[in-house]
């Protein structure tokens, strides 16, 4: 076995690059405002960064809520057209079965459905007429009607 007669010689590792450091001013620069480098050197969001990303969440939960209003509104429509689509009679003739309080027959569901209601409805608006009008006679001092 041969033996080298050469003395250990230093190992050169190659330089790393140091990382570049940027001074707050070209950070806050790069950033439109919305960081500094703080004194302990991290990056930290400014108070307009703040309101920056606020701003931003902000719209888009407005747009979702805009697209959801559209949807449940389409959806409306949907259910509009099938009802209108489905009822058999024409509006005159919803319009004098409620007036009238009539008995009519309905071919389904949903226009019965639709008859009771409007029918609730001339109901509550009759009553709420005729207090408005007792409270009229009231206040004129007339005797109530009976």
């Amino acid at each position: 076995m041969q033996v080298s007669s050469t003395t250990n010689q230093p190992i050169t590792l190659p330089v790393q690059p140091k990382e570049p450091t940027y001074t707050n001013k070209e950070v806050y620069e790069a950033s439109q405002g919305n960081l500094i480098r703080s004194n302990d050197g991290k990056i930290a969001l400014t108070p307009q960064g703040e309101t920056n990303i606020n701003n931003d969440k902000e719209d888009k939960a407005t747009q979702a809520d805009q697209a959801d209003q559209a949807q449940k509104d389409a959806n409306r429509g949907v259910a509009v057209d099938y009802l209108a689509a489905s009822s058999q009679q024409s509006q005159v003739e919803i319009y004098l079965a409620v007036a009238t309080d009539g008995k009519h027959q309905a071919n389904n569901n949903a226009t019965a459905d639709v008859l009771e209601t409007l029918r609730d409805v001339q109901k509550q608006n009759n009553a709420v007429q005729a207090y408005a009008t007792y409270q009229d006679n009231q206040a004129q001092g007339k005797p109530a009607l009976y």
